[in-house]
């Protein structure tokens, strides 16, 4: 299977395989994983370690509700469809609050924070990544109603001192686990679409 891609309207078009569009898929949701990885390491460095902060307040993830593959192996015997709905599901769950820890960082340390600009990058690859998927999905067949539901989020009431430290911190150490989780699928079906023997 292969989808046309045009330079421009007048230009010419060539096709390309669904195993390139994951290729690509994964080139930038590893990128993303790293920037992620990264924000979250800073703002450890930065705001937790060393700080006699409450965390008991911090319950799970707002995506824990979407049921994923509990290991590799489980990931292994999960459809393919399956696994594309998963990575969509969470990388649009992902929008409002991403766009809250841009917002809080750009009130309080403008342009001058690491994790600001890690995150305006990580917002820009996640736009180009939903575009490739939706490419991808319309090539395997995977429809809209077959996509897993998006998980919304709520911005928290309370917004002051450790409480915001928190929700910051929280948010980031969970983003790090759903982009690890979105590049082991991705991983996989890149691997079954090239047909290789062992994933």
């Amino acid at each position: 299977m292969a989808t046309p891609i045009c330079a421009n309207e007048g230009g010419e078009c060539r096709t390309i395989s669904v195993s390139e569009l994951f290729h690509r898929a994964g080139e930038i949701s590893h990128q993303i994983h790293a920037l992620s990885t990264e924000a979250y390491n800073e703002f450890n460095q930065h705001f937790i370690q060393g700080q006699h902060l409450n965390f008991s307040i911090i319950n799970s993830c707002h995506t824990s509700s979407i049921v994923t593959p509990q290991n590799k192996e489980d990931a292994l015997r999960t459809p393919h469809k399956r696994l594309l709905s998963l990575v969509i599901a969470i990388l649009r769950s992902w929008q409002d609050p991403l766009q809250y820890v841009i917002s809080e960082f750009s009130a309080t340390h403008g342009n001058t924070s690491s994790i600001l600009s890690k995150s305006v990058k990580i917002v820009k690859q996640m736009k180009r990544l939903a575009k490739g998927l939706n490419k991808i999905s319309e090539q395997v067949g995977q429809h809209s109603g077959a996509i897993e539901q998006t998980v919304p989020w709520e911005q928290p009431l309370d917004e002051d001192g450790d409480s915001l430290i928190s929700q910051l911190y929280n948010l980031l150490h969970c983003f790090r686990r759903d982009t690890n989780k979105i590049d082991t699928y991705l991983k996989l079906l890149k691997c079954r679409f090239t047909q290789k023997l062992k994933c």
